[in-house]
C-alpha cells in the first residue's frame, strides 16, 4: 500500500495487497487532525498500516464476496455515530464541535467526499447534503436525516447490480421489525418519525453492539463467522428467510439483551434459539477466557516439558547407577 501526499510518500510493508491511496497533505497538518499529541504519533507511523490479503466480513457479509461488505459497514458506522452523538452529547466536549448538531453529519460528508471510492455515490450524497443538511438543528434531527437519506439511496439502488438478492433494498425498518414505525394516512403507508427515532436509538445504541469478534485473540475479525444476515445493506435489518443458513446473530443467544418495543419476528426468535449461532459464538470465545493469559499458558507448557525432561534424566541416571553396582558385586576385586 502506498500513501501519497503532494510532497511525500511512504511505502507499506512488502506483501501488502492494497491499491495506492492518495491523501491530501492538508489532512496531515496538526490543526486538521487533532489536538492530541499521541494521535500525531499514529500519523507518523502510517507506513506500518496496510490492508490484509483476505477480508472476512462478519455483520456485513453478503451472499457473494463483492456484495455488501464495505458499504454496509460504512452505513452501520454512520448510523451508530449519529445515535451516539444524540444520546451522549458530552462526547464532543473539548473538540471544538460541542453544541453543533451537524458535527457528525459534516464529518460523514467530508469522509465520503474525500475518501469514498465511488465518485458517483459521493456526488449524490453531496447533492443531498446541499439540499437539506442545513435544516438539521438538533441531534435527533441528524439521526432522522441520515435515516431518510439512507432509505432514499436504497430506493435509488433497488434492482441495481450492487443489490444483494438476499438483502433487497426496501424501506426500513420493515413493518414486522417495527410495527409502531408505520401508520396509515388516508389509506397510504407513512412513517411515524417519533417511533422511528426511538427504534433507531435502540437499534444502534452502544448496548446493542456485540464485541465478540472485536476482542478475539490474534486480531479482531480474523476467522469471523458467517454474516449477521438479519441486517441488510447499510446496517438495515431485514426478516430472515426460512432455511437461510447464513442468517445468524453475532451475539451469542444466551446473552442476547432484551430489546423492548422490537417485534419478535422469526429472525429474532431464530437468533436466540439457533444452535449454529451458539456453536459459532462458543467457537469465537477465547480458549484462555478462564483467567489465563497466553503468557501463563506458555509458562505452563515450558514447566511441563522441563519437568518431563528432568524426570527422564533422573530415571536414566539411577538406572545406569544400579547396573554399575550389579557389575561390581559380580566381579569383586582380587
Amino acid at each position: 500500500m502506498k500513501v501519497t501526499c503532494s510532497r511525500r510518500s511512504v511505502e507499506a510493508p512488502a506483501g501488502a495487497a492494497a491499491p495506492a491511496v492518495r491523501v491530501p497533505e492538508s489532512l496531515l497538518l496538526p490543526e486538521n487532525i487533532t489536538r492530541s499529541k499521541p494521535s500525531m504519533g499514529h500519523v507518523r507511523t502510517i507506513s506500518g498500516i496496510f490492508l490484509p490479503n483476505h477480508i472476512k466480513w462478519v455483520g456485513c457479509q453478503g451472499s457473494r464476496p463483492e456484495l455488501r461488505g464495505y458499504t454496509c459497514s460504512l452505513w452501520k458506522l454512520f448510523h451508530t455515530l449519529t445515535v451516539e452523538a444524540g444520546t451522549h452529547p458530552k462526547a464532543l466536549d473539548d473538540t471544538g464541535f460541542e453544541g453543533d448538531p451537524q458535527a457528525v453529519l459534516q464529518a460523514i460528508r467530508s469522509y465520503i467526499h474525500t475518501f469514498f471510492g465511488c465518485k458517483e455515490c459521493g456526488e449524490h450524497f453531496e447533492e443531498m447534503a446541499k439540499e437539506s443538511m442545513d435544516s438539521v438543528k438538533t441531534p435527533d434531527q441528524a439521526i432522522l436525516w441520515l435515516w431518510q437519506k439512507h432509505n432514499l439511496v436504497n430506493s435509488r439502488l433497488a434492482g441495481h447490480l450492487s443489490e444483494d438478492p438476499r438483502f433487497p433494498k426496501v424501506p426500513w425498518p420493515t413493518p414486522d421489525l417495527c410495527p409502531a414505525c408505520h401508520e396509515e394516512t388516508k389509506g397510504l403507508d407513512s412513517w411515524d418519525e417519533g417511533q422511528v427515532l426511538l427504534f433507531l436509538k435502540r437499534h444502534y445504541s452502544g448496548n446493542n453492539l456485540d464485541h465478540t469478534y472485536a476482542a478475539a485473540l490474534g486480531g479482531a475479525g480474523e476467522g469471523g463467522g458467517p454474516a449477521e444476515t438479519s441486517e441488510r445493506e447499510g446496517g438495515r435489518a431485514f426478516p430472515q428467510k426460512p432455511g437461510d443458513q447464513g442468517s445468524r446473530s453475532l451475539r451469542p443467544p444466551s446473552v442476547q439483551p432484551p430489546r423492548p418495543g422490537l417485534s419478535e419476528g422469526p429472525h429474532l426468535r431464530q437468533d436466540r434459539a439457533g444452535v449454529p449461532g451458539r456453536r459459532e459464538a462458543e467457537a469465537a470465545t477465547p480458549f484462555l477466557g478462564s483467567g489465563f493469559s497466553s503468557l501463563d499458558m506458555s509458562l505452563c507448557v515450558v514447566l511441563y516439558v522441563a519437568s518431563s525432561l528432568f524426570l527422564m534424566l533422573m530415571f536414566f541416571f539411577f538406572r545406569v547407577r544400579s547396573k554399575r553396582r550389579t557389575v561390581r558385586h559380580r566381579h569383586p576385586a582380587v
